[in-house]
């Protein structure tokens, strides 16, 4: 795994940074006044429903660069819906929804879904899919073919690059959904549980492909997971959903005991570790790893 991904990739920080890049035609159709230290993503007293199914309601949220977000809760709570939200796919029954000009178009979003969403009898190479990442930048498509060449090498999947994404194992085609993300120069990434059904040594390639982009390159992270453990470990900040409500904020002042509690319904205890991060572990007869 490549310590540095976005050089792999052919873009240089500096020129993240400070100026242009080689899509800089659809950075100016997004350019706006606001300045980088405003939120890139802002929920204001926002409620999300399905006909008349209220999924999640007074939703007060707000990303900004360079943080690593973890989303957790059981099963059905609205981590979804509210992705969907983010992604320009529901709109909110009341309240904003609102992302920061310079990447409102969403061209700059790379979303790496929980599984694969092709329809199964469309013959797919891995690198045709992956291909499918670029459609709507306007980038030059010599640079585009780079750009996937670099992903498919990134994420460990140019051998196979000409095999049916059907007929590899999950792991590989997680890691090819993960490359087709990579390919739009994300500003903001958003995986939904992207370790769900690799073995260890590919789980742990992965993330720390993913927290090298958060950390040494600014990227914002947004990491949907039921892995509490993997939350107190790496995340800046989290959002806890639970009973149509989402308790969020930075991790020291939202992953408790208390709110785990109120999740999962399960007496928690968290620790704050000597070298970063967070420890949970259920406070049961028999004390077991919340995961």
């Amino acid at each position: 795994m490549s310590k540095d991904v976005l050089e792999q990739l052919g873009i240089a920080p500096s020129v993240r940074q400070s100026e242009p890049s080689h899509d800089s035609d659809e950075r100016g159709a997004d350019k706006a006044p606001e300045k980088k230290t405003d939120p890139i993503v802002e929920v204001q007293e926002a409620t999300f429903a399905y006909g008349r199914n209220t999924i999640l309601e007074f939703v007060e949220m707000q990303i900004h660069d360079s943080e690593f977000w973890c989303f957790i809760g059981p099963n059905g709570e609205g981590k979804t819906t509210l992705i969907k939200a983010l992604l320009g796919a529901l709109r909110p029954r009341r309240g904003l929804v609102r992302l920061r000009a310079d990447f409102a178009r969403r061209t700059r979003i790379g979303f790496v879904p929980q599984s694969c969403d092709l329809n199964p009898s469309v013959p797919t190479t891995i690198q045709s899919f992956v291909t499918q990442g670029t459609a709507g930048l306007a980038v030059d498509e010599s640079k585009l073919r780079r750009r996937v060449q670099k992903s498919l090498e990134v994420m460990g999947v140019q051998r196979i690059r000409e095999r049916s994404i059907w007929k590899v194992s999950g792991g590989q085609r997680q890691r090819a959904m993960v490359a087709r993300a990579l390919v739009r120069d994300p500003l903001l990434m958003i995986v939904d549980e992207p370790t769900a059904g690799l073995d260890l040594a590919a789980s742990s390639g992965l993330l720390k492909t993913i927290t090298d982009l958060n950390r040494q390159h600014r990227i914002t992270v947004i990491f949907v997971t039921h892995d509490l453990q993997l939350a107190g470990r790496y995340a800046s900040h989290v959002a806890v959903f639970k009973n149509r409500r989402v308790t969020c904020g930075p991790v020291g002042d939202v992953l408790t005991g208390e709110n785990l509690e109120w999740a999962f319904g399960v007496p928690t205890k968290v620790r704050a570790e000597a070298s970063g991060g967070f420890t949970i572990r259920t406070e049961l007869e028999h004390p077991e790893v919340v995961a």
